[in-house]
């Protein structure tokens, strides 16, 4: 039953990300990382460790992941301060890891859940210049890679 459970949870991922914009993709990256987080809370807990390696592992995963999303060419200044931020997170997690602070977790949750609402409560109007801007982008790459 339980392997059924991953297998639709996974499932249901990977449909997720598959009809989702830029934006969901991001928003579904900063609940799986806050997700990685209560896990990790609650395998301390229970004290098992591998649990925990495994759920911190799949937060930082998912910061690195983050970090290579950012556009650092468009934005430079607010790609920096976000680069800042993930790293932040990424190397507070390895420390935290080490010493099963549940305080630490929390105050990293914590700190990262009002991201995570401002992002999901983005205006429309704001979404769509992101992807208008992306649009662009992404023509002029092409054009550039074509030579034209």
């Amino acid at each position: 039953m339980r392997k059924n459970l991953k297998t639709y949870r996974q499932v249901n991922i990977e449909s997720g990300l598959l009809s989702s914009d830029p934006h969901q993709i991001i928003l579904m990256m900063f609940d799986g990382a806050l997700m990685g987080i209560a896990e990790a809370k609650g395998a301390i807990e229970r004290k098992d460790l591998a649990a925990k390696s495994k759920a911190i592992t799949k937060a930082i995963n998912i910061f690195s992941a983050l970090r290579e999303s950012l556009d650092k060419e468009s934005e430079p200044v607010i790609s920096d301060n976000f680069d800042n931020l993930y790293a932040y997170c990424i190397n507070t997690l390895i420390d935290l890891s080490i010493s099963l602070d549940l305080d630490g977790l929390q105050a990293i949750s914590d700190f990262i859940k009002p991201l995570r609402d401002a992002w999901s409560q983005m205006p429309e109007a704001s979404k769509q210049e992101g992807m208008s801007l992306l649009k662009n982008r992404d023509e002029h790459l092409t054009q550039a890679a074509a030579g034209n």
